[in-house]
């Protein structure tokens, strides 16, 4: 199977690039940044690239004739501070747009797997399903939510099968370490101190293995459809700090402060995994112990 990986050097991109190749498929990874998936580049097609270069090539797409497309390239996102900024639509939705427009002329119409976020549903403190009405409450939520329904529909007309995967907070190796668990876990292994707010939100978290196998099912059958890509677990974000602590064996002091709480924060960010446990073959999955190790080893041994 031919399949495009956009945003293929990132976190959630380079784990299934690595799943693909590892099974046996053809890969082309479009990314700005090859570093996670530089141990495979020998065993990939690759082109270099920004979101709003996409099209320009065509040729290399066509070329290549893909069975399947995953579009995990999006630009900004990752920081609280670029969620709400008016960047969220100009350099995405128009180069996705056009992205979808390349592939309705191809002769062979590739499946569409499309990377939403648990910020389209919104803020309120519930376990949501995947038909919940979206109710998003920053521009990248509702940016996200506006290519999903644009998407669902263009692929509706020109008979393009289409997927999209809301994946809700998923952790490990090579993780933005800007992110909390990663940042959490460099401070720990310094001993240097955490000051956090009083960490009462109720996280779902899935580690990145159990998460590229969820995708990878999904990319070699015929589902569609929106599918939430979750632990369907509810865990209190202070008990995994505190796990981080326990696990680092670290001397760092742990400041659980209320005061920082934002005003507008999420009390709750869980979601329903039901659909995509029917839908797929998957049985086994990595506890969050489990995964936090693996997290703290792969982040000492680059150190």
């Amino acid at each position: 199977m031919n399949v495009i990986v956009t945003g293929g050097g990132g976190f959630l991109g380079s784990h299934t690039v690595k799943k693909l190749i590892k099974e046996n498929h053809n890969v082309l990874v479009f990314s700005k940044n090859f570093e996670n998936v530089k141990s495979c580049l020998n065993q990939c097609k690759t082109i270099s690239g920004y979101i709003d270069e996409l099209c320009i090539h065509e040729k290399e797409i066509i070329n290549f004739s893909p069975d399947v497309v995953i579009h995990f390239g999006w630009s900004g996102g990752n920081n609280n501070a670029d969620i709400n900024e008016s960047k969220q639509f100009f350099d995405n939705l128009p180069h996705s747009i056009k992205f979808l427009e390349l592939l309705s002329r191809l002769d062979k119409k590739p499946k569409f797997i499309g990377v939403g976020s648990f910020a389209e549903y919104g803020n309120d403190p519930m376990v949501y399903l995947e038909n919940y009405n979206e109710k998003p409450k920053d521009f990248y939520g509702l940016c996200k939510k506006m290519f999903r329904e644009y998407s669902e529909m263009f692929c509706q007309q020109n008979s393009i099968d289409w997927t999209w995967i809301r994946p809700c907070f998923i952790y490990g190796p090579n993780d933005v370490s800007t992110r909390l668990i990663p940042k959490v876990i460099n401070k720990m292994i310094k001993s240097e101190l955490v000051h956090l707010d009083d960490c009462e939100i109720i996280i779902d978290y899935l580690y990145i293995d159990d998460f590229s196998d969820l995708v990878y099912e999904l990319i070699i059958t015929k589902n569609v459809g929106i599918y939430n890509i979750c632990s369907g677990k509810k865990y209190i974000l202070k008990d995994v700090i505190n796990k981080i602590k326990e696990l680092t064996n670290s001397k760092s002091k742990l400041i659980f402060d209320k005061t920082m709480n934002k005003k507008d924060r999420r009390k709750m960010i869980c979601g329903s995994n039901l659909k995509i446990k029917l839908s797929t073959n998957k049985e086994n999955y990595i506890d969050l112990e489990e995964g936090i190790k693996q997290t703290i080893d792969h982040i000492k041994n680059a150190m």
